[in-house]
């Protein structure tokens, strides 16, 4: 018979809630009773390449040390890495580091670098792949059986690419089985569980069947990808659950701001992942007039596919009347583009990859057919890329017994300055960082686990948790999901508030995604897929807010940020990054110096 509220009283002790009813009985309610709990000493969120090449480094610097794997699709084909290009760059044998460095810190990241990151970054990279080579990747190689070394058409100098079979993870689970790594599917991280200031493990639900998990960790690892706010299919369907996971647990971010990257230049509706791309240099308004040499300033390479100022001026070529935009056929493509083909063919030295493409191509010839062979109307893909969990050399946040590596964080570490993250560095760098961030992130990692005493779990805010995870669920009707994301998109996406960026249009993005957090809670889900999309929903949420309230606040224009009521960059107010973090229940910005005088590179 149920006992009324008043004959008995709880006491926390943290892993139970023990409840003194009036007479001296006692009831021991155990995080058990909540769903099922899983330990281990590392967790890793995210089975695409960044988390198996971490478990992989973390199991050879402690063999012992206990790694879980933990991924929403399956280990081993989630991610970005099966559906890029295949391209990884690096500085080669004979390349120039330090001539890179300075035209990418001048040119590209505009004085935002951590420096001592990129230079890491280009000493170590090349190691890194010939690592993955030595596990079982395929890479493209050259006559002596070496890794293929071909110039980036993306830098003007000093910087290499190759390419990698797009079965890359496949040779990887195996390996990391192998080493006694454990892995779960289906199953969707939604948050972060904390005990006194640290990280000790997370909790999620299966998408299949339901099921609540209760994940106990001595040190946790993110891995699942940045916020791209699900546009396209293309790669540009991450939805930002690592980054909200961390900044509810109050780690702090770091360039948030830039999380609006437009560039891939495309036909009109081809919805494909490889094909139907235009060069810059082909790009025309409708008159025929040329968008690069009305809108770039200097000639390319730029770092990445087109120049944040040809994206500006594309945008305004439509406002004003002069669109669609097209390709001009007619017009010779250059010779960085000539030498991009020539990287681009050496997938065909990959079989799998070659076959892939193959399929592709028979696919965009069965099913699309362009209405002129010399002018094709164009579209400029809005990718997002907000990577920004802020991280230190060793790849942890600010929170201890928490990681964070690959797109989650690429932005955040400052290794490509004032850009949004991938591409980063140049383009192949996504996939680069990925793997380079990975093996930097996997030894102190498992060094950490090892020495971590054993997690204590809060067993009332699991409990919090798993009602606010399966509230959607529960309810009977309510805001559909599809609805809140669309209306996520709606702000993030138009290139009129987010690449020509202006206080009166931020702001009222801003007014709008506070309208949108205010149906959050009142989601409703029909079934499991639809409670996962809710807590995608959550997160594309919250980092939107972030990333147009550091928006907001950089008055001034630098790399892909470009304030329309603040066109100049701002060397005297703004060699700074801005941080977000969360203070109770709000949203909080910070600036810090960052440490030019420490830099080889300063600005004149």
């Amino acid at each position: 018979m149920p006992c009324p509220m008043h004959r008995c009283r709880s006491i926390y002790t943290g892993k139970v809630k023990v409840v003194m009813w009036k007479g001296g009985s006692v009831k021991m309610a155990k995080v058990e009773d909540l769903g099922e709990v899983v330990s281990a000493d590392l967790l890793i969120v995210g089975g695409g390449i960044g988390g198996l090449v971490a478990a992989i480094k973390a199991k050879e610097e402690c063999p012992d040390v206990d790694v879980l794997i933990v991924e929403k699709q399956t280990v081993g084909y989630a991610g970005k890495a099966p559906k890029t290009g295949g391209f990884v760059c690096f500085s080669g044998p004979n390349d120039d580091i330090d001539k890179f460095m300075e035209w990418h810190v001048t040119k590209v990241g505009a004085y935002l670098e951590d420096q001592e990151m990129l230079e890491r970054y280009c000493r170590e990279s090349l190691g890194c792949f010939e690592k993955l080579s030595e596990w079982g990747v395929t890479l493209a190689k050259n006559a002596e059986g070496k890794v293929a070394i071909m110039k980036s058409w993306l830098a003007p100098h000093n910087w290499s690419m190759t390419t990698i079979s797009l079965d890359m993870m496949l040779p990887l689970r195996a390996k990391a089985r192998k080493m006694g790594v454990r892995m779960l599917n289906k199953i969707q991280i939604v948050k972060l569980l904390t005990f006194d200031n640290r990280v000790v493990g997370a909790v999620g639900f299966s998408i299949v069947d339901g099921k609540f998990y209760i994940f106990k960790a001595k040190a946790t690892l993110l891995a699942n990808g940045a916020c791209s706010y699900k546009v396209k299919r293309f790669w540009m369907s991450a939805a930002g659950e690592g980054i909200a996971a961390a900044y509810w647990a109050g780690a702090e971010m770091r360039n948030a701001e830039y999380g609006n990257l437009y560039a891939h230049i495309v036909a009109k509706d081809l919805d494909s992942t490889i094909g139907g791309m235009y060069a810059a240099e082909q790009v025309v308004n409708a008159l025929g007039e040329s968008l690069v040499k009305k809108y770039v300033p200097e000639p390319g390479p730029w770092g990445y596919p087109v120049h944040p100022t040809f994206s500006l001026g594309w945008e305004k070529e439509v406002r004003e009347g002069r669109g669609p935009i097209y390709a001009d056929l007619t017009i010779p493509r250059s010779e960085r583009e000539a030498t991009r083909e020539t990287v681009v063919s050496g997938r065909t030295m990959l079989p799998k990859s070659a076959e892939f493409y193959a399929k592709q191509e028979e696919k965009i010839k069965k099913y699309w057919q362009p209405t002129s062979t010399t002018r094709i109307e164009l579209e400029l893909y809005y990718h997002g890329e907000q990577s920004c969990i802020k991280v230190d050399h060793n790849m942890q946040t600010t929170l201890p017994g928490l990681f964070a590596i690959g797109d989650a964080s690429y932005a955040g570490s400052a290794t490509a300055g004032a850009t949004p993250a991938p591409p980063g560095i140049t383009q192949g760098c996504g996939l680069g960082f990925a793997i380079v961030s990975a093996m930097w992130s996997g030894p102190p990692a498992a060094r950490y686990a090892s020495e971590a005493p054993e997690p204590e779990v809060d067993y009332e805010q699991v409990k919090q948790f798993k009602n606010e995870i399966f509230a959607p669920i529960k309810r009977s009707g309510g805001v559909p999901v599809d609805e809140i994301i669309a209306d996520i998109q709606d702000v993030v996406v138009p290139m009129k508030i987010n690449m020509r960026r202006h206080e009166r249009g931020l702001k009222e993005g801003l007014f709008e995604i506070e309208r949108i957090k205010r149906k959050l809670p009142n989601l409703w889900a029909r079934d499991l897929h639809y409670l996962m999309k809710c807590h995608e929903a959550k997160a594309m949420a919250i980092c939107a807010e972030m990333m147009f309230k550091a928006a907001l606040m950089r008055t001034e224009s630098r790399g892909w940020h470009y304030r329309e009521d603040y066109p100049e960059r701002d060397d005297k107010n703004w060699l700074k990054w801005i941080i977000v973090k969360k203070e109770n229940e709000t949203m909080k910005l910070y600036t810090e110096d960052v440490p030019i005088h420490k830099y080889r590179y300063k600005p004149q």
